[in-house]
């Protein structure tokens, strides 16, 4: 019998296309999901505060940008999940914004037809940060909803780590197209979702990606919902 090589792989609850549409309510527990792995990003039901895994703890930022560990019994509309390892480590130096951060690691890509976990840790001259208050009791677009429910922060000469993903253009349905990071600060006190960010120096550290497994939510309003097209501008308004 031939040695089965293990690999990575990436396990997903809902589709950021559901999310966009006011899929707000899950049906998988974190108690269920750690089992997929240690590293990771998401949100929770009503997409109430900005959810980020890291060395097997996972963290709820609340709108305020306080983390602190979550209780497994709550649920997620869409979370993103692997075991951080065999990864590819990297020593960077400064970036003045997020952009040319994303530029440079690209560079570092084997394909752009894969799956990368990206775990960036080091010092920041600032990150700007933004979290959430739960949903209105409606089922409105996020697109429309989130600049009524966000809160945008930001921190200077800190230290902690980017947690994020990169996913092919094709799979934009499925997945943000491009980079998606969370931060957290060092101390495990403080985090977000991340807009921008100026490095003063990091390691980064890759995991190629090639297995990809989903859980469809199994409610009403997701299998009801229409997820046929993507609205890429609303999506740039979200996660932008």
């Amino acid at each position: 019998m031939k040695n089965v090589k293990h690999r990575n792989m990436l396990y997903q609850v809902g589709t950021i296309n559901s999310l966009l549409r006011g899929v707000y309510e899950g049906d998988m527990f974190f108690d269920e999901l750690t089992h997929y792995g240690d590293f990771g990003l998401g949100t929770f039901d009503e997409v109430n505060g900005e959810m980020i895994a890291l060395e097997g703890r996972f963290y709820r930022i609340d709108a305020d940008g306080n983390a602190r560990l979550i209780n497994g019994e709550m649920k997620t509309p869409f979370a993103v999940i692997t075991h951080f390892r065999g990864y590819d480590e990297h020593s960077i130096g400064s970036y003045d914004d997020i952009v040319s951060f994303e530029e440079d690691i690209q560079k570092r890509f084997e394909s752009r037809n894969i799956i990368y976990a990206i775990l960036v840790e080091g010092a920041f001259e600032n990150v700007e940060l933004r979290s959430e208050h739960p949903q209105p009791k409606t089922h409105r677009p996020l697109s429309e909803t989130i600049s009524e429910v966000q809160t945008k922060f930001s921190f200077e000469d800190i230290e902690g780590s980017m947690v994020g993903f990169w996913f092919p253009k094709y799979m934009n349905t499925i997945n943000v197209p491009g980079f998606h990071f969370h931060f957290i600060d060092k101390d495990k006190k403080h985090g977000g979702h991340l807009f921008d960010m100026r490095l003063k120096n990091a390691t980064v550290k890759i995991v190629k990606i090639f297995d990809f497994g989903m859980h469809l939510i199994h409610t009403p309003l997701f299998e009801n919902s229409n997820l046929d097209q993507m609205d890429e501008a609303g999506l740039n308004r979200v996660e932008k």
